[in-house]
């Protein structure tokens, strides 16, 4: 990194804090972001809002739309109803 950035936590909370840092090279396009969108355009921002109010990408098959599930799960897919999994070579973990 080359640039500090403060980050501020409050000293009397109670709960647990996670922190999630990102970093990627630069690609030189412009960005342009509302809410989760992120495109290159706002004209695609507002095509991204309108495919979700129409579809909600495909649609949203759980209850609730913050859906998290164990992390021993693993990663999945559900299609037409029907949980399908990637084969066991791609599984493999990241972790360090």
């Amino acid at each position: 990194a080359t640039k500090d950035v403060p980050i501020e936590l409050d000293q009397g909370a109670k709960e647990e804090v996670q922190f999630l840092l990102l970093q990627g090279k630069p690609i030189n396009e412009p960005v342009a972001q509302h809410g989760p969108f992120v495109m290159n355009t706002q004209s695609e921002i507002r095509d991204a809002f309108m495919d979700y109010q129409r579809t909600q990408f495909g649609g949203w098959p759980w209850p609730k739309d913050d859906m998290v599930f164990p992390q021993d799960k693993g990663r999945f897919a559900l299609i037409d109803g029907k949980e399908t999994r990637p084969p066991a070579s791609t599984t493999e973990s990241c972790s360090s």
